[in-house]
C-alpha cells in the first residue's frame, strides 16, 4: 500500500456514523399511490398541498420529483408558505438526506390548471405572507403561474410567488426556477411588499409582463410598503415587459433597496431599464455579468452603482470592464463561463453580501484561484474524480472534504459513483485519484 493510501485508510477508518435531520419530515411523491401518510418514501403522500395543510412548525416536506398542483381547478388556490415548515424537491424517492438531493430531478410546482390555455391558470403559484425565515423554499421549479385579473390587486402580480413580508419578516428561497410565469402589472415571477427578502441561487427565464403599463419581468417590488431585495448568485435570462416604464428584469419602486451580487443577466428586454426599471433608494450590482443588445445605458433606466462586473460598452464604478463575457452554451441556457471569458477572476472578494458567499450557482466553491469572478458561476477549468474543491488538484484539502462526506455517509459531497452514499466504494475510488495528485 502507498503511503498515501495507508494515510488515507488510517484516517478515514475511524468515521463511522450517520447525519439524520432531527426535524420530523413529511415525505411526498406525485407518483404515489394514493392513501399515504407521508411517514416515509414508501408511505409517501402523493398530494402536495394536503401535506402542507398536516404540516407542523418543526416539519420539513420531502418532495419527489414530479408536477404539483395548487388545486385541479381553482385560480385562487396556491402553495402557501407557513412559519417553521421547510419545503425542500429534488428528490427521487428513495433519499435519507437533503444532502444527497440532486437538481436534475425536478419537483415542479405548476400553475397549468383547468384548460391548456395560460388564461385559466393559477394566479400565483405560491404565497408567503406574514411568514419568517423559517418558511423555507427550496429547490423547485416554479411555472406556469398567470397574475392577469385586473379586479384585485395581488391577482395582478407576482404569478410565480407573491410575497407579503411587511409586517412579521419573509421566507427563505433558494435554489428555484422561476420560468414561464406572468402577471399584468407588476412581478411576472415574483412580487414583493415590504420586509427584507433574499433570493439566492434562483434562476429567472422567460418570465413576462403581459399589461400594456406593467413592470418588472421578472421580479417586481411594491409601492405600499418599501422593500430591501438582496440577490445572490442568480440568473436572470429572457425576461421582459414591453411597458414604457420597463424593467426586463427588475422594477424597484420609491424607497426600495436593491443589492445583487454574483449574478448574471443574458438578453432581458424592455423598452427602458432591461435589467432595472424604477426609483429604488439604493441599487447596487457588485460581480455581475451583463449581457445582451443595448449596452449599459439600456441595462438601467435609473442611477445605479456598478462595481466589478462586466458591462458591454462600459460604465462607470471601480473594476468594471467593457468587455462581452462569453458562456458555454447561451443558446442551450448554459451561463457558465466559457474558457477565456472576460469575467474570470474579474470580481473582487471584498465585494461579497453579508454573510459571505461560500459557493456559487452550482455549489462549486466560488472563490477559485484567489479571486471571485464576476456572474453567478465560477470557472471550472478542469476537474476530475477527486478533485472535490475544484482546484484541479487531488490533494489534502480535497481529503478534508472527502473525510467529512464520509463521516456523514449521506453527504454526497464526497459520493464519486453517484450512488447517492459517500461510503468505501468512493474511498477506493478516491485513493486512486488521490495517488495522481494532478488531474489527468
Amino acid at each position: 500500500m502507498s503511503p498515501a493510501r495507508f494515510r488515507l485508510a488510517g484516517i478515514a477508518s475511524a468515521f463511522v456514523a450517520s447525519a439524520w435531520s432531527s426535524a420530523a419530515v413529511i415525505y411526498v411523491n406525485a407518483a404515489a399511490p394514493a392513501g399515504g401518510n407521508g411517514a416515509s418514501w414508501a408511505a409517501a403522500r402523493n398530494d402536495l398541498q394536503s401535506a402542507l395543510a398536516a404540516a407542523q412548525s418543526g416539519d420539513e416536506l420531502w418532495v419527489a420529483q414530479g408536477v404539483y398542483k395548487p388545486h385541479p381547478t381553482d385560480r385562487a388556490a396556491s402553495f402557501v408558505l407557513k412559519t417553521g415548515v421547510a419545503l425542500y424537491g429534488g428528490f427521487t424517492g428513495v433519499e435519507e438526506s437533503i444532502l444527497q438531493r440532486n437538481p436534475a430531478n425536478t419537483s415542479t410546482l405548476s400553475g397549468e390548471i383547468n384548460t391548456a390555455s395560460t388564461s385559466d391558470n393559477s394566479y400565483h403559484v405560491v404565497r408567503a405572507e406574514y411568514v419568517d425565515a423559517t418558511a423555507v423554499l427550496d429547490g423547485f421549479l416554479i411555472t406556469s403561474g398567470m397574475a392577469t385579473d385586473t379586479l384585485a390587486y395581488d391577482r395582478a402580480r407576482g404569478g410565480g410567488i407573491y410575497i407579503d413580508a411587511s409586517f412579521v419578516g419573509c421566507p427563505t428561497i433558494r435554489g428555484c426556477t422561476f420560468s414561464n410565469n406572468a402577471a399584468i402589472y407588476s412581478g411576472g415571477a415574483v412580487y414583493i411588499i415590504g420586509g427584507a427578502v433574499r433570493l439566492e441561487r434562483c434562476f429567472f427565464f422567460g418570465n413576462r409582463i403581459t399589461g400594456s403599463t406593467g413592470v418588472g419581468g421578472a421580479i417586481g417590488l411594491g409601492v405600499a410598503v418599501s422593500a430591501d431585495l438582496t440577490l445572490a448568485n442568480c440568473v436572470f435570462s429572457q425576461n421582459f415587459t414591453l411597458a414604457a416604464a420597463g424593467g426586463g428584469a427588475i422594477n424597484a419602486n420609491t424607497d426600495a433597496t436593491v443589492s445583487v451580487y454574483s449574478s448574471t443577466f443574458y438578453n432581458n428586454s424592455a423598452p427602458l431599464g432591461s435589467v432595472l426599471s424604477g426609483l429604488p433608494a439604493i441599487a447596487k450590482f457588485r460581480n455581475c455579468i451583463f449581457s445582451g443588445q443595448g449596452g449599459a445605458a439600456a441595462y438601467f433606466s435609473t442611477p445605479v452603482n456598478v462595481q466589478y462586473s462586466v458591462v458591454p460598452g462600459g460604465m462607470t464604478g471601480a473594476g468594471n470592464i467593457n468587455a462581452n463575457a462569453t458562456f458555454v452554451n447561451a443558446a442551450g441556457a448554459n451561463y457558465r463561463l466559457a474558457s477565456g471569458s472576460a469575467g474570470i477572476n474579474a470580481g473582487s472578494n471584498s465585494a461579497l453580501p453579508p454573510g459571505g458567499l461560500p459557493r456559487d450557482f452550482d455549489l462549486n466553491p466560488r472563490i477559485l484561484d484567489g479571486v471571485i469572478d464576476a456572474g453567478a458561476y465560477e470557472f471550472i477549468a478542469h476537474t476530475c474524480a477527486g478533485d472535490l474543491n475544484k482546484d484541479g488538484n487531488v490533494d489534502d484539502a480535497d481529503f478534508v472534504i472527502f473525510v467529512g462526506a464520509y463521516n456523514n455517509l449521506v453527504d454526497r459531497g464526497g459520493d464519486l459513483n453517484n450512488d447517492l452514499f459517500t461510503d468505501d466504494a468512493d474511498f477506493v475510488i478516491f485513493v486512486g485519484a488521490y495517488d495522481l495528485l494532478i488531474c489527468p
